[in-house]
């Protein structure tokens, strides 16, 4: 698994087995997206679709191209693609589970301020990858989905005290990020893997960091403070590939 790109600019994780290959969202250019998964050992031809979280442009920007050039299937809610904030040639309909080969895919609702907003578990034989990257709150369900992860993709946005000093940031848009269905604070989200967490855990992967109001060390302490696990912070740039 490797996140290829995570942030407000745009947010690509590819997961892959021996067999098959999967995104999680298309954030950034194709082109982009082929080259850095080109830089992970693949190829584009060898994707086998996309998934879609949700409608923003930091997660749909490269799915048309994706879909007209190289025929990819996208996979997105009923409600996601009833947006119209993105198109696609080849379209799929995320149900509650799907199968790409040998990668088993679930999703679950997630309180975010879009049309239907999706997290997933995705499976592999005994292991199974969490992946939630735009959440205003943990609700008790998702706890309970991330207990046995091997791995938790996880946002970690802001810190508190640093969004609400930030002259930059109008009231509203504190508030927007600040509600119930915006996004994930530090404290936030390492308070949920504390109490998520078991022995299956090899690594979680903090995801949609804020440029303005966050920093890769401060997130990262917040959470390792609280966790025994190894802490991987994302960003724009892909991160090392993770082994689970």
């Amino acid at each position: 698994m490797r996140n290829l790109s995570s942030g407000s600019k745009g947010n690509v994780t590819l997961v892959w087995t021996e067999e098959n290959a999967i995104l999680i969202d298309a954030g950034i250019s194709g082109l982009q997206v082929r080259r850095r998964i080109e830089d992970s050992g693949l190829e584009i031809d060898d994707i086998d679709a996309i998934l879609v979280s949700h409608e923003h442009i930091d997660h749909v920007r490269g799915v048309e191209i994706l879909s007209r050039r190289y025929g990819k299937r996208i996979y997105a809610t009923e409600d996601t693609w009833n947006s119209g904030k993105f198109h696609a040639e080849n379209r799929g309909t995320l149900g509650r589970e799907l199968s790409f080969g040998d990668i088993t895919v679930r999703t679950f609702p997630v309180p975010h301020d879009a049309a239907d907003p999706v997290g997933f578990e995705i499976m592999h034989r005994d292991l199974k990858v969490v992946a939630v990257t735009d959440i205003g709150h943990v609700p008790p369900y998702l706890l309970k989905t991330m207990k046995d992860a091997s791995l938790v993709i996880i946002e970690s946005n802001h810190d508190v005290d640093m969004l609400k000093a930030n002259p930059k940031y109008p009231p509203y848009l504190k508030n927007r990020i600040l509600g119930r269905d915006g996004h994930l604070s530090n404290e936030d989200c390492a308070e949920a893997l504390a109490s998520s967490l078991n022995r299956n855990a090899v690594a979680v992967m903090l995801a949609h960091l804020s440029e303005e109001n966050n920093s890769p060390e401060l997130a990262q302490s917040v959470t390792a403070n609280r966790t025994d696990v190894p802490v991987i912070v994302t960003g724009l740039e892909p991160t090392d590939t993770v082994e689970v």
